[in-house]
């Protein structure tokens, strides 16, 4: 079964992980996302600090088909 774990900073995503087995597949998303993070981050005064990196997260489920 695989598992897909999207990598998102606050709420805006990042990066999609697919891992069946031990073999894993990273699909990074368009820049736009990058460049929605990085706004988002000196908004918010984050920009180049630990905080930045605390908002990081993973969340991880369940695949039920083949990942393409």
């Amino acid at each position: 079964m695989a598992k897909l774990i999207t990598v998102y900073w606050r709420d805006i995503p990042s990066q999609l992980v697919v891992k069946i087995g031990r073999a894993t597949h990273k699909v990074k998303l368009s820049t736009r996302f990058q460049v929605a993070i990085e706004r988002a981050a000196m908004r918010a005064g984050k920009g180049g600090s630990a905080v930045y990196l605390e908002e990081w997260r993973r969340e991880a489920r369940r695949c039920d088909e083949q990942p393409e």
